[in-house]
């Protein structure tokens, strides 16, 4: 991007005139005054004046154009917008990153960005996926639980995504470069708006169009086998979580050609009673890996279809889990597959695994270790 000096010089400075005495101002006002009235500009001192005045302020208007609205000026930083539609300065060159508030998620997203090596710490309980597509995050400094705004402020991270709206103001306080990234659960769109917004931060615009394109082009797979079956015909799927009786309404569902049983719940989490679970009574539920047994061995729910037809099943978890993670499109065709197993019979989901971990993650695993993912229980 042009300075403002290149801007002026290239916009109305010209060095062949040799009428003006002084070389940068006079010289250009003298060059299109006579190009415009000829020589009878040179006995108007007061007009040239004003002349070189009103030129000024349009270089000057000019060179601050060149940068950008809302573009800060400082070579060594840009602008970005967030989630939340903040416009934040952060630096062009970023060597530390911290993730808050939803980290799992958080990384995975800084793993389809190629980021995940300058993660500044690590959390115990962490998938190990995490530390298989960054071997890296093995040795940084483990904190239990989340991270607290002194230990913050000793890593002097470059920037900080935090999914929790209220800490930003906090984090601002003391200095930190804040970006707001929710966790895309809710909406197909927000997982892409995340995506594009760390391009951005990170200088990785193509990269993050591979994804997008990946995105589009999965979640649209199933559509196309599905598209001829009537919603009353749909099986009907519950993503919820039993130990604390809250229900997800989850975009991957629909998608997949399922009807979501919480979907006219406003809020993304809700609690329910058991009679409501009977009363939804879904065809397939999904839940954490070790929700599997409580469900089953509770006999309260023995007429419930999902149950009665043993369609419960764990969400996979890789470098995060699949109903939050940048994993989501392979939540979309396992869901698919789960719901109508003769139309993708043929649906590899190893292999789909295997891919996209080789795609984006740049990380070659086994068959055996996208079982285990598929599992649940990594």
């Amino acid at each position: 991007m042009p300075d403002p000096g290149y801007c002026g010089n290239h916009g109305i400075c010209c060095r062949t005139s040799g009428i003006c005495k002084e070389p940068f101002v006079q010289e250009s006002v003298c060059v299109v005054v006579t190009e415009e009235k000829g020589l009878e500009m040179r006995g108007k001192p007061t007009v040239c004046k004003a002349f070189i005045a009103l030129s000024l302020i349009a270089l000057l208007a000019f060179a601050c154009g060149c940068t950008g609205q809302g573009q800060a000026t400082d070579s060594g930083t840009k602008v970005v917008t967030d989630i939340a539609g903040r416009e934040v300065v952060i630096p062009k060159n970023i060597d530390t990153i911290v993730t808050d508030g939803a980290v799992p998620v958080l990384n995975s997203f800084m793993f389809v960005m190629g980021q995940g090596d300058k993660i500044a710490y690590s959390t115990p309980g962490l998938s190990k996926y995490q530390s298989v597509v960054s071997p890296g995050l093995r040795d940084k400094p483990k904190i239990q639980g989340g991270i607290e705004l002194e230990e913050l402020v000793k890593i002097n991270p470059d920037i900080v995504f935090t999914a929790s709206m209220p800490k930003v103001e906090a984090f601002e306080e003391r200095g930190l470069t804040v970006v707001y990234l929710p966790m895309p659960e809710t909406d197909a769109e927000l997982v892409k708006n995340v995506v594009r917004i760390l391009g951005e931060v990170f200088d990785e615009q193509e990269r993050g169009e591979r994804y997008i394109r990946y995105f589009d082009e999965t979640v649209a797979r199933p559509g196309k086998a599905v598209a001829s079956i009537p919603d009353d015909q749909r099986p009907k799927v519950l993503y919820c979580n039993y130990k604390t009786m809250t229900a997800h309404h989850r975009w991957w569902i629909e998608k997949a050609g399922g009807i979501s049983v919480s979907k006219n719940n406003v809020a993304k989490r809700i609690t329910f009673d058991l009679e409501k679970l009977i009363a939804w009574d879904p065809d397939v539920i999904f839940l954490g890996g070790q929700e599997i047994d409580l469900v089953y061995n509770d006999t309260r729910l023995s007429g419930v279809s999902a149950v009665k037809n043993r369609n419960v099943y764990a969400i996979p978890s890789g470098t995060g889990p699949w109903g939050y993670s940048s994993e989501q499109p392979l939540m979309v065709l396992l869901t698919a597959k789960t719901l109508y197993p003769e139309q993708f019979k043929d649906l590899d989901m190893e292999a789909e695994i295997m891919a996209f971990y080789k795609e984006f993650y740049n990380c070659e695993i086994t068959r055996e270790q996208a079982a285990e993912i598929l599992s649940g229980t990594a």
